[in-house]
């Protein structure tokens, strides 16, 4: 499987902007990501970085359940530019175009990381859990969320339906980087979209989606999540 290129997945995020496939991106992974960062405690004195953050939306609901600084960071300029026309006047938050694995932020920056569906996009995943490990503070916590993994046999057909390439992990091989990149206590469970399942008369396949079969498969092998502390 070639290696990502990170100029090529930002052209292209770039034109998901533009077709406004951030907003439905968001709506859909906003339901498994809030299960999956339900068991964080967010107060004022946290600032919560979201790597590869579209719009900024899981950043406002962030502060929305009491963080008091948030942070984003994608590779793709145009998303960047609709999270800050959504935040604008409002110095709570940080949006900046920057790959994964350099992130434009002091060591100890941060407290909480966030990624979602994005880590297999990255030429090295493994050198980007480094990076999150290094501006995360003693103690901080770590949240990656994704479809496409090895166990959920659905998605795989993304793989080829995508116009940019990807890696695909399984989920041993996501707590192995994330051990290796610094993060202690690292577990991994899954999560289902809580968004009612939709019906085969309402389903229409496409390259994503060959089968309705596919579809419910995924919905039922839900989503990754890796989580970690710092």
């Amino acid at each position: 499987m070639p290696r990502p290129d990170p100029q090529r997945a930002a052209q292209e995020f770039d034109r998901w902007a533009d077709a406004g496939r951030a907003e439905s991106m968001a709506e859909g992974h906003r339901g498994m990501t809030e299960v999956a960062f339900s068991h964080w405690n967010l107060g004022p004195g946290d600032t919560v970085l979201d790597v590869g953050c579209g719009n900024g939306w899981a950043v406002r609901r962030l502060i929305e359940l009491g963080a008091g600084r948030g942070i984003g960071v994608d590779i793709a300029p145009k998303m960047v530019d609709r999270a800050r026309q959504a935040t604008d006047g409002d110095d709570r938050f940080d949006f900046q175009v920057a790959p994964a694995d350099a992130l434009p932020l002091e060591p100890e920056t941060v407290t909480h990381v966030l990624n979602v569906e994005s880590l297999y996009y990255y030429p090295d995943p493994g050198a980007a859990l480094i990076e999150w490990a290094r501006v995360t503070r003693p103690g901080g916590e770590l949240l990656v969320i994704i479809d496409l993994y090895t166990e959920n046999v659905a998605t795989h057909s993304w793989v080829d339906a995508l116009d940019v390439d990807v890696h695909l992990l399984s989920t041993h091989d996501c707590i192995a980087l994330a051990h290796s990149g610094g993060w202690r206590e690292v577990r991994a469970w899954q999560v289902q979209d809580p968004r009612p399942i939709q019906a085969e008369a309402d389903f229409e396949t496409s390259q994503f989606w060959p089968s309705y079969a596919m579809y419910l498969d995924y919905r039922h092998t839900g989503a990754l999540v890796i989580a970690g502390r710092r």
